[in-house]
């Protein structure tokens, strides 16, 4: 039989700011890709994952891996600044949270 131990509070805790962080890459991608009006295969394509992976990636059925979402997280952001489409101040205060992005002097890109 099997039986599972109590997590402790500390493990309660680390497993609360995994799960935020996760979500917050998730919201970041969305949102990023809505910004750009790119499609979602458009994404999908240049990362190379099929649709139904990026589809279980935002619905938490399955987990991004690290290279994956920063594979796209640059791509969106080289698409966005490269047709001067300006950020949202939630796609700002995402990606200062995740810290995602060092800052060039050629960014529109500034967290005022």
């Amino acid at each position: 039989m099997d039986t599972k131990r109590n997590q402790t509070l500390e493990e309660i805790e680390e497993n609360k700011i995994v799960n935020e962080h996760y979500q917050n890459r998730v919201m970041l991608i969305k949102k990023l890709l809505k910004t750009s009006r790119l499609a979602t295969v458009d994404l999908c394509v240049h990362i190379d994952i099929s649709e139904a992976s990026y589809y279980r990636y935002i619905n938490f059925t399955s987990y991004m891996k690290a290279d994956i979402f920063i594979h796209a997280c640059l791509f969106l952001k080289q698409y966005i600044e490269s047709h001067h489409i300006p950020y949202t101040q939630e796609e700002k205060r995402l990606i200062k949270t995740l810290d995602l992005f060092q800052i060039s002097s050629n960014s529109n890109l500034n967290y005022n």
